[in-house]
């Protein structure tokens, strides 16, 4: 079994620390706020003192103990900081500068006074705890005041890693194992197993509640403005924000996939350092997981990209679609939910290509938003399938996608697709609305209708490009 340096994992932790908070910027690049950025310099903040701690063995004490935690008390902090101010809280600036002051000052004085291990790895784990319970409380607030499902995922996510601090707390008082996170054994890898979990998870479902919080009310105030004023380019920012928001309920199974090509680049450059310094390292075996690398850096830009195309505003652009890859491509963004839901979609496309003239991003949402519908109508316990067609003729393409929940009820037949319409207690109303819309913008048509054997059916109509 391999056994991982714990050191050098921090290091590597560390790295990870720093490219996050710059991803989640890059993402929300267009939408600065304080909240943003007090939450991305934590995040920064808490991927130079995790390197600290790798580089503990060639750093002085005072650095890699003294600095390091208090950089990571203050990272947290001002994650906290940033959800106060999601809820329209005061800062309170001098305050948590002087709580950071006192949390310096007390490991200082088991460090360098008492010279007790114990009793100073057990203070810093009981800062940890409490400030991780504080943002996991916070974030729990902010689900329930605005309805965030991001959230409430990210209050989950800090109130497992409080728990799994206090634990290790409690381990090391009672004398079970060493007081120092940088010591090998299983509870040393539960934290470093913890770290992932806050910097992945934790990081997407922040842009995910930031994405549903920023664009709720925006999105709510143009919709009422839409209901008296039918415009082009009232409709375009109704579809662009309801891109995000989407995205933002998504952004816990985009954590989920980014997740696994970092670590396995986690992995892949741990087991080089390994190699190398053993003394026996295989070029081709080294070669091979430098490859690995690359192809799990390459799977992170192609969704990261994908994230972006969605969120970032865009002029219309009219281009040749091939729709068949399309399909592919958005079956792609919900490649987790469909694991996590257990349901099996059935493809029946046409062998020729299918050509569409339009603008990409657009046919997207209409399909994002197809997929999600079926997805979300089929019962929790039923067998669950989704059956997608794809077919043209000389003049048009049709998709058609049908789910084997119980269809279109009775006194939703007659509003279904108007905008603000909803059966849903979370829904807005306007994705099935702005599908259509964008459907009639390509000389299309979208329609819904209960199908023969049971469960919706939803058609897309547009005209076929001969190349």
């Amino acid at each position: 079994m391999t056994v991982y340096h714990i050191p050098t994992v921090y290091l590597i932790l560390g790295i990870l620390y720093l490219i996050l908070p710059l991803t989640v910027w890059a993402l929300l690049l267009n939408q600065p706020s304080r909240t943003l950025t007090f939450w991305c310099s934590g995040g920064l903040l808490f991927g130079v003192a995790l390197a600290l701690v790798g580089l503990r063995s060639h750093l002085p004490a005072w650095v890699s103990y003294t600095v390091a935690n208090g950089l990571m008390w203050s990272a947290a902090l001002m994650q906290a900081l940033a959800l106060r101010r999601a809820l329209d809280q005061d800062l309170a600036m001098k305050r948590a500068v002087v709580l950071i002051m006192l949390c310096v000052l007390g490991f200082e004085f088991f460090r360098v006074f008492l010279q007790d291990a114990v009793l100073r790895f057990s203070w810093s784990t009981l800062i940890f705890t409490g400030l991780f319970s504080y943002i996991s409380y916070l974030s729990w607030r902010i689900a329930a005041v605005h309805q965030l499902k991001s959230g409430k995922w990210l209050s989950v996510v800090y109130a497992i890693t409080a728990i799994i601090m206090l634990a290790r707390t409690t381990i090391v008082l009672s004398g079970f194992t060493e007081p120092d996170v940088v010591a090998s054994g299983v509870d040393s890898v539960l934290t470093v197993f913890t770290g992932l979990l806050i910097s992945i998870l934790g990081n997407f479902a922040f842009v995910g509640m930031f994405l549903e919080r920023s664009t709720q009310g925006r999105m709510k105030a143009i919709a009422e403005r839409a209901r008296q004023e039918e415009s082009a380019r009232l409709g375009d920012q109704i579809a662009q924000l309801e891109r995000q928001r989407t995205l933002g309920t998504m952004s816990a199974s985009f954590a989920h996939e980014l997740s696994q090509p970092l670590t396995a680049i986690l992995m892949d450059a741990q087991a080089i350092r390994i190699s190398v310094a053993s003394g026996e390292s295989n070029s081709k075996e080294v070669l091979e997981s430098i490859e690995e690398i690359e192809n799990s850096t390459q799977r992170t830009v192609k969704l990261v990209e994908r994230i972006r195309n969605f969120i970032r505003p865009a002029q219309t652009d009219y281009e040749v679609v091939d729709f068949k890859t399309l399909l592919e491509d958005v079956a792609q963004l919900l490649a987790y939910e469909i694991r996590k839901q257990k349901i099996k979609f059935e493809f029946d496309l046409d062998a020729v290509p299918c050509w569409v003239h339009g603008d990409r991003v657009q046919l997207s949402q209409i399909v994002l938003n197809v997929y999600r519908n079926a997805m979300q109508a089929m019962e929790p316990n039923a067998s669950k399938k989704i059956f997608v067609s794809l077919e043209h003729s000389d003049e048009r393409v049709v998709l058609r996608v049908r789910d084997t929940g119980p269809g279109v009820s009775a006194e939703m037949k007659q509003v279904v697709g108007e905008p603000f319409m909803t059966s849903k207690e979370e829904g807005l109303g306007v994705g099935l609305s702005i599908s259509k819309t964008i459907a009639e913008m390509h000389s299309g048509s979208l329609a819904i209708s209960n199908a023969v054997d049971g469960g919706a059916i939803v058609e897309l109509n547009l005209p076929v490009v001969q190349l």
